[in-house]
């Protein structure tokens, strides 16, 4: 892979890594974390998916920690949301909380889009350009770690799990990419990519497009809630 492909991969990382870290310090702001809490948070959904791409395809010391650049990139934007709210006061009401929500949707879709095309380029260059399902595996789990981790610290039930398409967008956008790369260079294959996750994943939110899941009656919600508490009394008897 040549010089300008690397400059064009760095680039799209840290537009990545600017929009999942603003989404993470966003998310922490709004659950009350101090200063510190939300760095981590805005670090954590920035590279938590690459570090987690990285052990999968055995690249070590994982890319976080072997270029710093990503985490201060990162810990920089997570700050100046930080200052930014604090100088508004931290107001998230009426408008202001339209417009957050807003924001981490439109943030989130565009960490999403880079990262999955960033994972597999990662991929690639670790020796694994012919294994295609482990190639779009590392574009998911790049695009999606982040988020995960992000909720779990939040205790928030993951999006991917409960929310519209989420990892399935950024599947077909790993697919189209490796597909479209067969055929034409990186870019116009990146932008084909871009395009086919960003709009899955804001059609899906527009029109409320969900997989199925099954709905627990509230009969059953209290009998298995009857069960678990059964379990816990046997267990401290």
């Amino acid at each position: 892979m040549n010089e300008s492909f690397d400059v064009i991969v760095t680039i799209l990382e840290l537009i990545g890594t600017a929009a999942f870290a603003a989404s993470g310090a966003l998310t922490a702001i709004k659950r009350r974390f101090d200063l510190f809490g939300v760095i981590i948070i805005g670090v954590t959904t920035a590279v938590g998916g690459g570090i987690m791409r990285d052990i999968v395809i055995g690249s070590h010391p994982v890319a976080a920690f072997r270029d710093p650049l990503a985490m201060s990139a990162a810990a920089l934007v997570s700050v100046l949301v930080f200052a930014a709210l604090a100088v508004k006061g931290g107001d998230l009401g009426g408008k202001a909380l339209k417009l957050y929500d807003t924001a981490m949707l439109m943030l989130d879709t565009i960490g999403l889009g880079i990262f999955t095309v960033t994972g597999i380029t990662a991929a690639m260059r670790s020796g694994v350009s012919d294994n295609t399902f482990l190639l779009v595996f590392s574009g998911v789990i790049t695009g999606v770690g982040g988020g995960v981790l992000r909720d779990i610290f939040v205790n928030k039930k993951p999006e991917i799990f409960v929310g519209n398409i989420y990892a399935c967008a950024s599947a077909t956008g790993a697919a189209a990419f490796l597909l479209c790369y067969g055929m034409m260079s990186f870019m116009p294959a990146c932008m084909v990519s871009l395009a086919v996750t960003f709009s899955l994943r804001l059609m899906s939110v527009k029109f409320g497009w969900n997989l199925p899941k099954i709905q627990i009656k509230a009969r059953q919600e209290r009998r298995i809630a009857a069960t678990k508490e059964n379990l816990i009394n046997k267990k401290g008897a």
